[in-house]
């Protein structure tokens, strides 16, 4: 990836958010779990539901029981994302997974972006 300025980068390809009503999760919060992303680019992230929402979140948030059936969430978590075009500049806060949690200049929204599309 190049940088344009210190966690600054442009976008290559245009992204679209997938999941219009994400999951957000709070400390202590119990979740039932699914299956875990099998696709290597994506390893860490695991499918899970709650009383209200479904979705991806990384497994490193998870006290997993020992059935592996449900887990506690260990930190607060939101899975939502931002629409970015191609040319878009932004501001990586954090990567996990191969996620990058950004900052769209554009339009001064935060989400989750493949960090795949931003060099």
């Amino acid at each position: 990836m190049k940088e344009i300025e210190r966690n600054r980068f442009c976008v290559i390809q245009s992204y679209a958010i997938q999941y219009g009503n994400p999951i957000t999760l709070q400390v202590g919060d119990a979740v039932i779990l699914g299956e875990e992303e099998k696709d290597p680019k994506w390893k860490g992230w695991i499918w899970v539901e709650n009383a209200t929402h479904k979705g991806w979140i990384p497994i490193q948030i998870l006290e997993i029981s020992p059935d592996r059936k449900t887990g506690k969430v260990l930190g607060d978590y939101t899975a939502k994302e931002v629409d970015v075009e191609k040319g878009d500049t932004v501001t990586k806060i954090k990567t996990l997974n191969g996620w990058c949690w950004v900052k769209n200049e554009r339009t001064n929204e935060e989400g989750w972006i493949p960090e795949e599309i931003i060099l």
